[in-house]
């Protein structure tokens, strides 16, 4: 049987700290078992290096310059590569992501079309678009709708990334159409032994950026000292709004109850999320890999309102979701998993149950496969 080569583009998406981790997981999956190369296009600018993968670097226009700023608050794709189009011929399918957003994606589709391979994107976004996307959306719109029409196969990671494209006109053809969810690593991800203190430890994973809402679960842990729990929250990440994060802390009196962990590897983050007793998110936008990660470690989940939380979350008896930035909501739903060992344990079972059904690294992986071939 012929090697199928396939192209991953994704140039600016390279911290192996973050959800990338688990698509290399997918991908090396495939290699080993369904007889696939795979190369991963990057930015020059990234120092890179995965194992069982080919690298190739690519000339950006405007990736860590003033102007992709500019392009991102004009609501326009950003991101465009000089000699990408290029060095995609000979590749049998192409795999990159919202050509609405980013010039890369679109020049997939242009390599895609221009030299005969397959072309898949796959996206987890929920919203429309941002700052002034809601304007400039007439005129890209038309643009990506063609790229998205010309792929094969388009990749949700849930129902409601399914919705927005749909909602703004760039899929037409259902069939395209796969849910394909989060892949997780169920084997790194699972219940193990861990040291557990009488105070309950809360846990947030996530980039340290306002739309992450850290801050709406620091606001929630103070409710709940103020209840008389002893408590503290981990948060496990890093990123520009740290100094916010602490600040708020601090200003609530609870600075001392708030521990930043900083990155964590896959192995250590296991362990980090088998010494928690809650696991707290409250992304702004969509439901992340962290929490399915949480559930596939048997830790009870509380999500804020979000895209794609009931696709991972179905009910009540898999995880506790709190009505969106109700941060009074929030706090309650972590006290009921707190009062109630009985509660906590029916979800944690069932969670985890829930993530080996649908979003272990082989399931997802013969899913992205099949877009390939079929």
């Amino acid at each position: 049987m012929k090697k199928l080569r396939v192209a991953l583009v994704i140039p600016t998406h390279f911290d192996i700290h973050s959800s990338l981790n688990n698509l290399l997981k997918v991908y090396r999956y495939m290699i080993k078992n369904r007889n696939v190369e795979v190369t991963i296009f990057t930015d020059k600018k990234n120092d890179v290096n995965y194992r069982d993968f080919n690298i190739e670097k690519i000339s950006g226009i405007d990736y860590k310059t003033i102007f992709e700023k500019i392009l991102l608050v004009l609501g326009v794709p950003r991101f465009y590569y000089t000699d990408l189009i290029g060095k995609l011929k000979g590749y049998d399918a192409i795999e990159s992501s919202n050509p609405e957003f980013y010039g890369f994606a679109y020049q997939s589709y242009l390599a895609a079309k221009k030299y005969n391979s397959g072309l898949v994107y796959r996206t987890s976004q929920t919203v429309d678009g941002f700052y002034l996307f809601r304007i400039t959306k007439y005129l890209v719109v038309p643009f990506a709708r063609k790229a998205y029409g010309y792929a094969g196969s388009l990749l949700f990671s849930n129902p409601q990334a399914e919705e927005r494209c749909i909602r703004l006109g760039l899929m037409e053809n259902m069939s395209k159409s796969t849910v394909i969810g989060h892949a997780t690593d169920t084997k790194c991800f699972m219940p193990m032994k861990a040291k557990h203190t009488k105070r309950k430890i809360l846990l947030s994973v996530g980039g340290l950026y306002k739309i992450k809402g850290h801050q709406l679960i620091i606001k929630a842990l103070k409710k709940i000292l103020d209840k008389g729990y002893d408590a503290e929250l981990w948060i496990v990440g890093e990123g520009y709004y740290k100094k916010n994060l602490a600040a708020l802390s601090k200003q609530l009196g609870i600075g001392n109850k708030v521990k930043f962990l900083g990155k964590k590897s896959h192995s250590e983050l296991a362990k980090v999320y088998n010494a928690s007793d809650v696991f707290v998110l409250a992304n702004y936008q969509e439901i992340t890999p962290a929490v399915n990660e949480a559930m596939a470690c048997g830790v009870p989940v509380v999500a804020m309102q979000c895209g794609g939380d009931r696709f991972v979350v179905p009910s009540d008896d898999f995880g506790l979701i709190a009505k969106r930035f109700d941060v009074s909501d929030m706090a309650e739903k972590i006290m009921t998993l707190l009062d109630s060992n009985e509660v906590a344990e029916k979800i944690s079972k069932n969670g985890r149950k829930h993530i080996l059904k649908n979003f272990s690294i082989e399931n997802v992986a013969e899913k992205i496969y099949r877009s390939f071939t079929e």
